[in-house]
């Protein structure tokens, strides 16, 4: 059939039975549909399908970052259970494909570092956390310990729950879960599990110590040990570490009551406490499913077993005065070489996708102390989804008697040397 070109009137085409002027407008009716469709082709790229809060192991160079490596993370096309949202979410909406089961690692896959730390500026007494069950252990150092237990109303109906580890910023305590955080709110409906009988989730917030600060260690001691203030002991990383042996009593005492889904336990943290959060889930990768991080970059635990480390996500704003979005990225892209499975979120001071690094001139230090300090509510439900996405390949009748029993006698192996 003859086209039209631009500029000239279209030849009308004469048809036996066929009045000319309707068979000429069929014909402009038809050429104007195949030349619409050819151009909503060629405006269709395949980056638009692309969803940028995922991490997906494909990292290119961008000019426009601030990094001192000169690089940052760029997604590609895949669907995650941690992918951001497209849209409104229902807090009682089951997870949108099955959840991927992870086997669990056999005793802790984090090689031996660093010293113990055990200058306390003081001993934290019992958090006032409002509307929680409020545990109490004694550590391997003599030192108490508390952690608020945030459980929907029926837990005992509706167990066994997933469990959220929650561990708190430097300069925070477990009461930052209200504080800071939707998670109460959310752990009365959000379902993680997909059954209707297990809706919502339970949230385990263990208080952290009061360290000493780097100068005070440095005065006294005369050395430079410390380099933060951490709320957890995240510089050694052997099996007698008090604050990973104390997390695991609380959530031993969740599971003698038959309250936790074994096959659903997560570890959270934010700023020096997802440091925690990623050391707690490799040095216990046979009980954390995955774990999730705020304006964290890597911790100073490394992997040292076969295979990739837990799933993780991170979130980060662009402007972080802390950790820089330029640091979080190569951790990024250090769990990229391992080929572990990670989700990102790049975020702006507003909570919206961000497509790259601030540059250094538009991110001022009280900027970036703001946004570092400002938990990232409205992305919560994104959160949610990738832990929901992710599960331990175990039964759910197991309990942890046995790994509980035999962590017990190595620590005190190593108390004693």
């Amino acid at each position: 059939m003859p086209r039209s070109r631009p500029g000239l009137r279209a030849r009308r085409t004469w048809a036996p039975g066929v009045p000319g002027p309707r068979r000429g407008r069929s014909l402009i009716a038809a050429a104007l549909a195949g030349a619409a469709a050819l151009l909503a082709a060629a405006c269709s790229t395949p980056s638009s399908g692309v969803d940028g809060g995922d991490l997906l192991g494909v990292f290119e160079r961008d000019a426009g970052a601030a990094a001192a490596d000169g690089g940052q993370p760029q997604a590609a096309a895949r669907q995650d259970a941690g992918a951001r949202a497209t849209g409104p979410a229902s807090a009682a909406a089951p997870p949108p494909k099955p959840p991927a089961a992870r086997p669990p690692s056999e005793g802790s896959c984090v090689a031996e570092q660093g010293r113990p730390g055990r200058e306390l500026r003081k001993t934290l007494g019992r958090p006032p956390c409002r509307g929680a069950q409020v545990l109490e252990t004694r550590d391997a150092e003599g030192s108490p310990r508390y952690a608020c237990v945030i459980a929907p109303s029926g837990v005992e109906t509706r167990a066994p729950l997933p469990l959220i580890v929650f561990f708190h910023a430097d300069g925070d305590n477990p009461t930052s879960v209200d504080k800071e955080t939707g998670l109460r709110k959310l752990a009365a409906t959000w379902n993680l599990t997909g059954d209707p009988a297990h809706a919502g989730f339970i949230v385990l917030a263990p208080q952290g110590r009061a360290f000493k600060t780097p100068s005070q260690a440095e005065r006294e001691r005369g050395t430079k040990t410390y380099t933060a203030i951490a709320p957890f002991d995240v510089e050694f990383t052997g099996e007698g570490n008090v604050d990973v042996a104390t997390v695991d009593a609380f959530v031993d005492q969740l599971l003698e009551k038959k309250l936790v889904d074994r096959r659903r336990i997560y570890a959270l943290g934010a700023s020096y406490g997802g440091h925690m959060a990623a050391t707690y889930a490799m040095m216990r990768a046979d009980r954390v499913a995955a774990f999730a991080t705020f304006g964290s970059s890597a911790p100073p635990a490394e992997w040292a077993c076969p295979g990739p480390p837990p799933p993780a996500m991170a979130i980060y704003r662009a402007c972080d005065d802390m950790f820089s979005c330029e640091s979080v990225e190569r951790w990024l892209r250090a769990r990229d070489a391992l080929s572990a499975h990670t989700s990102f979120l790049r975020l702006d001071e507003a909570g919206r996708d961000e497509p790259h690094c601030a540059f250094r001139n538009r991110c001022s230090a009280k900027k970036g102390a703001i946004n570092h300090a400002r938990w990232p509510k409205s992305r919560e439900p994104d959160l949610l989804r990738f832990f929901a996405g992710h599960v331990l390949a175990i039964g759910p009748d197991a309990t942890a008697a046995d790994t509980a029993a035999e962590r017990t006698r190595t620590q005190t192996d190593a108390n004693a040397r």
